[in-house]
């Protein structure tokens, strides 16, 4: 018969943690020599159909969400733009985490655990930004952890787990600051990068050189919208211009709805209702007046409460055409100009040279490029 412990939490050296299942104190089930959580969960092996890898993640996002959900979506209201908030995210994990080993941090019913994972409402309740408390934790806390509050701030997450090891990545190809950018067979390329929060000055983005051969396993946590296909109408717009944006959505579930978030010469936030168009969803972004730059993304939810942002996208009102008249590029422009001012400077010769005996022009070292 498997036995019940519950327990408290402690501002010792000691870990302890809640909660399990939305109980407190926690409840965790001692049986057939491993430790289980209330939804079936061992706590004390990674692998397996009840491994806490990547099944831990999902018990903190919802529908059983809690607390640290929550600092995800504050997080996502006070970083509007996406590369800030993904940056900002991993600052705040590595200021109220510490790294620490199992075998000298958890112990339950007096002895040391070997092997333990912490769900992310766990590791937000161990610490407090009021006492400057820190909770104490190794690589799969820190991940659960980073996994629930990007997703909570309209990431999609992968958990990534090389030998001996567990870490996120999250989709932002928009990053610019990245040591590698991953492919991880989803249909859309390079852009997850790597997120490392075991090190308090590890950059977002860095892939450690002990796992740039790609030897790892993926578990895709969310979101589980895949935003695609995003386009403005018109791409050069002028001041007199509204901005047309269409996406394609693709989808587990339905869609609950779909918003668009843009602003303005980087001020005040502002929000879309998108309208749907057979499988796409459109929104307008009003005229904006000349010189402006206009940053937007469209952040998408399903029915089972799932966010998914889609990269940032900008313009610059009247900033891209220059001069070009409709249907005649800008080259085709200056090899006509070249080719008038030839013939009139040709004109202009024979007119006073009408007494002078002819002279043969050879154009035979006469080149006109026309580059992309």
């Amino acid at each position: 018969m498997g036995m019940l412990i519950l327990f408290t939490f402690s501002f010792l050296n000691i870990v302890y943690g809640w909660p399990s299942g939305k109980v407190y104190p926690p409840e965790f089930t001692y049986s057939n020599g491993e430790w289980y959580d209330s939804w079936g969960i061992t706590r004390t092996n990674y692998g397996g159909s009840h491994g806490f890898l990547p099944n831990v993640a999902y018990e903190s996002i919802p529908p059983e969400n809690e607390t640290a959900y929550r600092i995800g979506e504050s997080l996502k209201a006070n970083y509007p733009n996406r590369v800030d908030r993904a940056e900002e995210i991993l600052s705040f994990v590595q200021r109220w985490t510490d790294y620490g080993y199992d075998e000298e941090n958890v112990q339950i019913e007096g002895e040391y655990q070997p092997e333990w994972a912490w769900n992310a409402d766990e590791m937000a309740h161990m610490f407090n930004q009021n006492t400057f408390t820190v909770a104490i934790g190794d690589c799969e806390d820190m991940a659960f952890l980073c996994s629930t509050l990007y997703l909570a701030a309209g990431f999609d997450v992968s958990m990534i787990s090389p030998p001996e090891h567990v870490a996120l990545m999250i989709w932002l190809p928009e990053y610019s600051n990245a040591n590698y950018y991953w492919d991880l067979n989803d249909g859309r390329g390079k852009g997850w990068i790597w997120v490392e929060a075991t090190g308090e000055n590890n950059p977002l983005g860095w892939t450690p050189p002990d796992y740039t051969d790609g030897n790892f396993e993926v578990y895709s946590i969310g979101g589980s919208s895949l935003i695609s296909n995003v386009n403005y109408s018109p791409t050069d717009p002028q001041a007199e211009d509204d901005v047309i944006v269409t996406v394609s959505v693709t989808t587990q579930s339905s869609i609950s709805q779909a918003k668009m978030f843009y602003l303005v010469d980087g001020g005040t936030q502002r929000t879309l209702t998108m309208t749907r168009q057979g499988s796409s969803y459109k929104a307008t972004i009003p005229k904006q007046a000349d010189g402006s730059v206009v940053e937007f993304y469209v952040s998408v939810t399903d029915t089972e409460g799932t966010v998914s942002d889609s990269s940032t996208y900008s313009y610059t009102v009247g900033g891209g055409g220059g001069l070009e008249i409709p249907g005649f590029p800008i080259e085709s422009i200056f090899i006509g100009l070249i080719i008038g001012f030839t013939v009139l400077y040709s004109l202009a010769r024979k007119r006073s040279a009408t007494n002078r005996p002819a002279t043969q022009v050879s154009f035979a070292n006469l080149h006109v490029s026309d580059t992309e």
